[in-house]
């Protein structure tokens, strides 16, 4: 009798001034090449941040760096505003609750990548427990925030896949090369663009060999 492979089941983390729906937007590129494998789920931050007029009203943040609801990624600071709430919220409530986990995977986008990082870590630490297998990171980088710094600390031993851009003007390469640092079972992924996601076509082999 021939087994069924189970599809994978991978929870997608947005980036600072997303949403989940943005974010598939702009992941659709790789979900299209990866659909045969895996579910990707999105979910939205908790936490909206104070932007200008013009911009989108339904954005959202994970935490931030600034008492007035903004978040920069090189801001060395001691504060993560809000970011509790995205923990206890966001991770055990709604990660379980509403979207029906466990998930094989996370993948996350620039301050995604770094919340998913430090979901691993917490984790590590046994302060919470959700179970992915694998990691997929995408110009990612490390909290300067002092109040995570006893995570940042830690080398997290999950596999996990590194993608970034070595003209990334938003989370600089060197950034994420940092970042990369801090897990011991990781292949990494560089491309000549910017602060995006790129398409899977030419490294769908990597993608499956980290998540499987």
């Amino acid at each position: 009798m021939t087994a069924v492979k189970t599809r994978l089941r991978i929870l997608c983390l947005h980036g600072y001034r997303q949403n989940d729906m943005l974010f598939r937007e702009k992941s659709g590129s790789l979900r299209k090449q990866l659909k045969k494998y895996a579910d990707f789920e999105f979910v939205s931050a908790p936490l909206s941040p104070n932007v200008v007029s013009e911009e989108r009203e339904d954005v959202r943040s994970w935490w931030f760096s600034r008492e007035d609801d903004q978040f920069s990624s090189r801001d060395v600071c001691n504060i993560a505003k809000g970011f509790e709430k995205s923990v206890s919220m966001a991770v055990v409530e709604y990660f379980y609750l509403r979207l029906n986990g466990p998930f094989d995977g996370i993948l996350g986008f620039s301050q995604g990548a770094s919340m998913a990082h430090l979901l691993l870590v917490m984790e590590k630490r046994g302060e919470i427990s959700l179970g992915f297998r694998f990691a997929i990171l995408i110009s990612g980088f490390l909290s300067l925030s002092a109040v995570h710094s006893p995570y940042i600390s830690l080398t997290c031993d999950v596999p996990t896949l590194h993608i970034y851009g070595t003209d990334d003007q938003i989370v600089f390469s060197t950034a994420s090369e940092k970042f990369k640092s801090m897990f011991s079972d990781s292949i990494t992924i560089v491309h000549e663009g910017g602060h995006y996601i790129p398409s899977a076509t030419k490294h769908k082999h990597i993608f499956m060999q980290n998540s499987t």
